[in-house]
């Protein structure tokens, strides 16, 4: 199989080391030669020193249409321009493995019917969890059942910060200097800070998950940027941990999906993803509960997830696109939940407004006006806001 290479950043340079220093693996394990003899980049960023002398490099993207070329890696990024080119190698009969989940959460529905109807194969494993293998069980391994439940850990840049918060009693802006100087997070760190990269993620595995088309726009997305520690430190009193959390529910008829911090128990098992880890919970009708772990970005890992997308195409060739016909209605979570609240100006009064308003709470800091009420729905909990002025408020996973 020849590969072309679209893009020689942080994980192309890394899949084109696992393509030139594993050939021989490569090709033992899928029955043929992988050999890359294509790339397209603005620039070649070459950390593992590989030799590229064989590999012809390109500028356009014409170029790769109409090489010989059985399969393109794309990891370039972006949206638009990057759309266009995967309906020219689809239109071209290129298989295409991609990393690319800012476009694919808005094009994947139009993308996939157009690659089944021209025999191509698209894959996508690396878009949603890096080297967690999340996308083939979703689409394979528990297809011989209803899911019911996805919710996880899926940007590590906020897991990262909520953290060292958590732990450390760090101010947000101090860990997030930290993470951009580590690199876990970008110069503009607002995809992953305001939930945005985690919205496409929890997009494109609930549309596999429930066979739907979503519209990645319609996700509620709340992101961390306004977290404060104080709230970290209280909630931490009572066995409560927090993380920015993807999850989805469908009925069947509506699909409950979302993003924002939410507090979990202590014991929950996605409390104890640390750091820059992620996971991804996974609950089937037959199944039960599942869950997937493991680094969630970086250069080797990620190359290795679309690495082995490329290994199966070239065993497998054409199997299918997953393309689902059927558009579902999106909303948040309707149903009442517990939630972690704190007032803006904490007074005997509160308390007072709180009891005759029949609300279920406990009082865990006084003095700040920290409460955790029960059973609270999203218009009472407005109400309550309006009433008294929260300075936070966050969900608590059951």
């Amino acid at each position: 199989m020849k590969i072309a290479l679209l893009g020689m950043g942080t994980v192309g340079s890394g899949v084109a080391r696992i393509l030139l220093e594993q050939a021989d693996l490569l090709a033992e394990r899928v029955g043929e030669p992988m050999t890359l003899t294509h790339i397209m980049a603005r620039s070649i960023n070459n950390p593992y020193d590989l030799d590229l002398s064989s590999v012809t490099m390109v500028e356009s993207i014409d170029e790769i249409v109409a090489s010989d070329v059985d399969l393109v890696i794309e990891l370039i990024g972006g949206v638009d321009h990057t759309f266009a080119f995967h309906k020219q190698l689809i239109q071209a009969g290129k298989h295409i493995v991609t990393a690319n989940k800012d476009m694919l959460a808005q094009h994947i529905d139009e993308l996939a019917a157009m690659a089944n109807q021209k025999q191509v194969q698209i894959g996508y494993e690396a878009t949603s969890g890096g080297g967690i293998p999340i996308i083939q069980p979703l689409e394979h391994a528990l297809n011989a059942q209803h899911v019911e439940r996805v919710m996880g850990i899926l940007n590590g840049t906020t897991n990262f910060i909520l953290t060292k918060m958590t732990e450390e009693g760090a101010a947000y802006g101090d860990v997030l200097k930290e993470a951009q100087e580590l690199g876990y997070a970008e110069a503009d760190p607002t995809n992953d800070v305001e939930g945005f990269d985690a919205q496409r993620k929890i997009s494109l595995l609930s549309r596999l998950a429930y066979r739907r088309q979503i519209n990645v726009h319609d996700i509620p997305v709340k992101g961390i940027s306004q977290v404060d520690v104080e709230d970290l430190s209280i909630a931490a009193e009572k066995g409560l941990v927090m993380k920015l959390i993807g999850q989805s529910q469908f009925d069947g008829e509506m699909l409950h999906i979302s993003v924002e911090p939410m507090f979990l128990p202590a014991n929950h098992q996605l409390a104890h993803v640390r750091l820059a880890k992620n996971a991804i919970y996974v609950e089937g009708e037959a199944v039960g509960e599942t869950m997937f772990y493991g680094p969630g970005a970086g250069s080797m890992e990620t190359a290795s997830a679309v690495v082995s997308d490329a290994m199966n195409i070239a065993r497998f060739g054409f199997i299918g696109n997953v393309a689902p016909e059927q558009a579902v209605a999106v909303s948040a979570k309707e149903t009442a939940q517990d939630y972690y609240i704190r007032l803006k100006t904490p007074n005997s009064q509160a308390l007072h407004h709180l009891k005759e308003a029949g609300y279920t709470y406990e009082s865990i800091h006084a003095e700040k006006g920290a409460f955790l009420l029960s059973n609270v729905t999203a218009e009472q909990l407005a109400s309550i806001d309006e009433s008294l002025g929260l300075s936070a408020a966050y969900p608590i996973v059951a």
